[in-house]
């Protein structure tokens, strides 16, 4: 049996208030589309954010829909669980791949499904999205999963992991917290493509086959962009990466002394190297300079976008206060309040509440749990 494994899709994202780029986002969903339909897959495990936001757009639903039905025309199953983006933001609303619901999609809430096919039984269990405030429930709930005997197993998460993750208040879980036994961990909610043996089985982070954020573009040069197709035919899972012919990102820099002749070189050099037009990230070196801004126009001959992400210049390192360079926001609001005295489960809660100050529910948990707290001090 084959599935073709799939991520963090974010569709309905408008990369910089581009129009191409929604586009851009709707085309490689298609590819993905088109990549199950020609490997005639049993069925699609999407894990997580397959939208940017709880309440997409029309342009964004509609595509999905149009995808989706075009799989249950050649008999694919579309299974998904929600990421974080999917997460609805006030208490009773409805995810929106509920919608999609309609046009075939399977949404795996805490759920599994059974799939036969040529003789393989596959049990797929769906892992919604939980915050770091039920970081416990989460875990409690990942030891009570297990592989089912007679079935290959599947398990669909979308969750921080600390060794994957290691940045401070990022993760929900370590990997010690993940089930064994499973013959394929599909993982969501990391962009960078990862494969790697778990237990008896493989764990694949499908990432997300678009660049979304400017710090994949490292992670998308090496390991390209795009799917995972997982063979469970046989005794031991084999997984395949399948790549998806996106729109090129680059990081340049471009030294404010130099700037004439380097910006040429780019002019001349971006049709040559890329098929589509690229969005280029730019990090200027030296004193800057109004002139250097003006004949950086001439880029916008040869990419779709470009952007200035750095000034690395001699004010800004003569001028200014500094940060701690290793401190995270997290970590310097965790400093503030433990000088204010503050327990660490004050802390998580307070952090839990900044992240989602326009979630309804969640800020209703956490003021439940600081009210716990002082009914049990009192």
């Amino acid at each position: 049996m084959l599935l073709l494994h799939i991520s963090d899709t974010h569709l309905g994202k408008r990369q910089y208030g581009l129009d191409e780029r929604e586009t851009d986002i709707y085309d490689t969903f298609s590819s993905l589309i088109d990549e199950a339909i020609k490997d005639h897959v049993k069925a699609v495990i999407h894990t997580g954010d397959l939208f940017d936001v709880p309440n997409p757009p029309n342009n964004a639903l509609y595509h999905a829909m149009k995808e989706i039905m075009r799989l249950r025309q050649a008999g694919i199953e579309f299974l998904s669980i929600p990421g974080d983006h999917d997460t609805p933001k006030r208490a009773g609303e409805k995810y929106p791949q509920k919608i999609l619901e309609i046009a075939g999609l399977r949404l795996l809430n805490d759920a599994s499904i059974d799939l036969e096919d040529g003789g393989t039984k596959v049990r797929i269990f769906g892992v919604k999205h939980k915050p770091s405030l039920l970081s416990e429930q989460l875990k409690d709930q990942l030891r009570e999963t297990k592989p089912t005997p007679g079935f290959k197993n599947v398990i669909m998460m979308h969750q921080g992991i600390r060794e994957v993750l290691p940045f401070a208040y990022s993760w929900q879980i370590s990997q010690g917290d993940i089930p064994l036994g499973f013959d394929y961990y599909a993982l969501g909610h990391f962009h960078t493509r990862m494969l790697q043996k778990f237990s008896n089985g493989q764990l694949g982070v499908a990432g997300s086959p678009d660049i979304i954020r400017e710090e994949e573009i490292e992670g998308y040069k090496k390991n390209g962009k795009g799917a995972f197709l997982v063979d469970l035919s046989s005794g031991e899972t084999t997984v395949q990466r399948i790549n998806i012919d996106i729109r090129p990102q680059e990081i340049v820099s471009i030294n404010s002394a130099s700037y004439k002749q380097e910006i040429d070189n780019l002019v001349q050099e971006i049709p040559v190297k890329y098929k589509k037009k690229p969005i280029i990230h730019i990090e200027i070196n030296g004193n800057p300079s109004k002139y250097a801004l003006e004949y950086m126009t001439k880029l916008q001959e040869v990419v779709l976008h470009y952007r200035i992400t750095k000034y690395n210049t001699e004010q800004d390192q003569s001028k200014g206060p500094t940060m701690p360079s290793n401190s995270t926001v997290d970590e310097l609001i965790r400093k503030f309040f433990e000088g204010k005295g503050y327990s660490k489960q004050e802390i998580d809660i307070i952090l839990e509440m900044i992240k989602n100050t326009d979630n309804e529910a969640s800020v209703k948990e956490s003021l439940q749990k600081i009210s716990m707290g002082d009914r049990n001090e009192n």
